[in-house]
């Protein structure tokens, strides 16, 4: 029952979200925000690594897993947890939401395998051109989804998906809606 009422609000919110929509390829896109798990953390910080390398400015959120006891203050990473910076639902803190609002990407990546609700909340309020990541439910997160991925590795794969794909754009900028 509670998964409806979230959900719901996540409709509402990309509904709301009155963001320019487009096919960017990667040689256009200079802003990147990047959601994820501290799961898969390496993995993730090699490939921002490398978005840095191609001078792509890259801001990082990501949900700390249950059991994670990693301290990630020395990282360029702001981590979402229940304890530290949503609420009990997993919605993210206003603070935190105002911060992300004030900037605009060129892109937003969710590295997510499962669904995680604070870190859709954070993609349906965020000022982004295109969307990018793995298909998950129904709700319209995506400009450019992957629909399937090998069980092993999947963050790895779903990285290099996403790069292919975004390599193979062609041209300055589609306009989707």
């Amino acid at each position: 029952m509670f998964d409806f009422f979230k959900k719901r609000k996540l409709k509402s919110l990309l509904k709301k979200n009155n963001r320019r929509h487009a096919f960017l390829d990667l040689d256009n896109i200079h802003s990147i925000l990047i959601l994820f798990e501290t799961s898969g953390y390496e993995v993730v910080d090699s490939f921002v690594e490398t978005l840095q390398g191609m001078g792509k400015s890259v801001k990082g959120y990501a949900f700390r897993v249950k059991d994670d006891v990693y301290d990630y203050s020395e990282t360029n990473y702001s981590i979402i947890s229940p304890k530290e910076n949503s609420d009990k639902s997993g919605k993210p803190s206003d603070e935190l939401l105002e911060q992300l609002k004030s900037t605009h990407y060129a892109a937003a990546i969710d590295l997510t395998i499962k669904e995680n609700f604070s870190l859709e909340y954070i993609l349906a309020v965020a000022n982004v051109t295109m969307t990018i990541g793995l298909k998950k439910n129904k709700l319209p997160f995506y400009d450019l989804s992957i629909s399937k991925l090998p069980k092993e590795n999947p963050v790895e794969e779903l990285i290099k998906s996403i790069l292919y794909y975004l390599k193979t754009i062609k041209g300055k900028e589609t306009t989707l809606f």
